[in-house]
């Protein structure tokens, strides 16, 4: 009887058994995945794994989503997302973004991966993540360099950022701090306010563009870095820190910056006490035009949009001293409502994030 009983167990292990392999023969991976075709069926099965597929349905991946990717070498199904957003930002070899993204996934944010591959180059990136930066340690990118009131915090760079929309400036005065017949750009958008703002100074003093000389707009990175040496080596970090950014961290880089010299004054360039001359103790200075130039800044800039990035009494905030004649544009909505809250644009920032 008990011989009976195990070899009736036996056939039912048997049986069981044998169902499992014919149904498991038979069972559709695909069978809960509305795209499937009998045209993508054997690419999916083929590059797939049940994990993958599994993963696939769950996140109800479309064909369109992940096929041009399949046969990439690299290529994983959990980051199809990410490499379609990549491509449709900007477009590259699909080895070129698969072999990106999985790189570099974990200091990638998925919300700014847009803004980031519209400001750099996929080389740039990863030159960028893998070589150590010079100036900022530990440093992470600026994720959207080209954004009306992008500011950079203290750990982070534009690296090698260049803006797209840049414009000469040839029909004011100006002279440029960094090298002899340099061009003045700045961005696009900026050049009519400017020309605005210059019109409406000289009822200062009845002088063109209120006797102020345009000398910095647009500076890139590689520009930044003689002109940091040259000032680190005549003032030493701890006054340079109080007025200028490392390479890669100056606001003058966005396009968005502009810089002016009363004329008059000795140029406030890397061979000269530029220190002295416009700092805290302008208020002071026997100059009444200057004084009244940039009392009028303060008055009036944001109607055209501009702030005076660096304004008197500020620098706990801005951590630079007083700089009259540094005006940031920033659009007349921000502008004014700065102007109105006596704020700058750091606590701007803060409340907007």
């Amino acid at each position: 009887m008990k011989a009976k009983r195990i070899l009736f167990i036996i056939s039912l292990v048997a049986l069981f058994s044998g169902c499992f392999v014919i149904m498991n023969r038979h069972y559709d991976e695909l069978a809960r995945y509305p795209y499937v075709t009998e045209e993508n069926r054997g690419i999916i099965l083929k590059y797939l794994s049940s994990d993958d597929i599994n993963y696939m349905i769950s996140q109800q991946l479309t064909p369109e989503q992940f096929l041009p990717f399949i046969e990439t070498q690299g290529f994983t199904i959990r980051n199809t997302l990410w490499y379609k957003r990549a491509k449709e930002t900007q477009d590259a070899s699909n080895e070129v973004i698969v072999a990106f993204i999985n790189d570099f996934k974990e200091k990638l944010d998925y919300a700014t991966l847009e803004p980031l591959l519209k400001a750099y180059s996929y080389d740039t990136l990863r030159t960028f993540y893998e070589e150590d930066n010079g100036y900022v340690q530990n440093a992470s990118i600026v994720n959207d360099p080209a954004a009306l009131l992008t500011r950079i915090d203290v750990k982070e760079t534009l690296y090698t950022y260049e803006p797209k929309d840049l414009a000469a400036i040839k029909d004011l005065p100006n002279v440029s701090l960094l090298k002899e017949n340099h061009v003045i750009r700045v961005h696009k958008d900026v050049v009519q306010p400017l020309h605005d703002l210059c019109k409406d100074i000289s009822s200062v003093n009845d002088k063109t563009c209120g006797n102020l000389i345009l000398t910095l707009g647009y500076v890139s990175y590689e520009d930044q870095i003689p002109f940091y040496e040259s000032m680190m080596l005549k003032y030493g970090k701890d006054q340079f820190d109080e007025y200028w950014d490392y390479p890669g961290q100056s606001e003058y880089q966005l396009g968005y910056t502009v810089r002016f010299q009363p004329a008059g004054l000795p140029e406030n360039g890397i061979d000269t006490d530029y220190f002295e001359l416009i700092g805290e103790d302008l208020e002071d200075s026997k100059n009444d035009e200057i004084k009244e130039l940039a009392e009028w800044l303060e008055a009036n800039a944001y109607q055209y949009g501009f702030i005076v990035r660096y304004p008197r009494d500020r620098s706990n905030q801005t951590h630079k001293k007083h700089q009259p004649f540094t005006l940031r544009y920033v659009g007349k909505e921000a502008a004014k409502t700065l102007q109105d809250q006596d704020q700058v644009l750091e606590e701007y920032q803060i409340e907007i994030k």
